[in-house]
């Protein structure tokens, strides 16, 4: 066997067998990508004596889950709650908007909070349909709403 054909022979062995692992190596999926959006904040009074405060949020869209955004919301106030030993707190709601499909509904969390953020509740979703949804936050109590758009999968 001439050098060039041994070499030939290593060179198509080489690749057979670089083929055979590379069929029994197990398949990697792309990492799933999240889109993370600040609710920006929505200054409102709350119920007790001169309680008010801020509420804000984050907002979290995947693309393993389609249609889908997650929400938490969490409030900082000052005053004194009507209820000894009990944080100021007040009703807030998130309205969204689908804007390619004109879907449309709302989520509603009761929000305490003192001088440190306190978490609304655990994380809830909202099945708002994939594109660009319209977010805007209110309350039950005399306040400033925020609004901002957000990219779900």
């Amino acid at each position: 066997m001439s050098l060039a054909t041994l070499g030939r022979s290593i060179a198509i062995g080489g690749l057979v067998l670089a083929g055979a692992f590379g069929a029994c190596a197990p398949a990697t999926a792309d990492p799933t990508q999240d889109r993370w959006v600040n609710i920006p904040d929505t200054a409102t009074v709350a119920d007790g004596l001169a309680c008010g405060g801020r509420i804000g949020g984050v907002t979290v869209a995947t693309d393993g889950l389609p249609g889908l955004v997650y929400v938490r919301l969490n409030a900082t106030f000052v005053g004194i709650s009507t209820t000894p030993g009990e944080l100021c707190s007040v009703s807030a709601t998130l309205h969204w908007r689908n804007l390619g499909t004109g879907a449309a509904g709302s989520w509603s969390a009761e929000v305490s909070g003192g001088l440190i953020d306190f978490p609304a509740e655990p994380w809830t979703h909202l099945e708002t349909g994939s594109g660009r949804v319209e977010v805007t936050l209110t309350t039950d109590r005399p306040h400033v709403p925020s609004v901002t758009e957000i990219n779900v999968y």
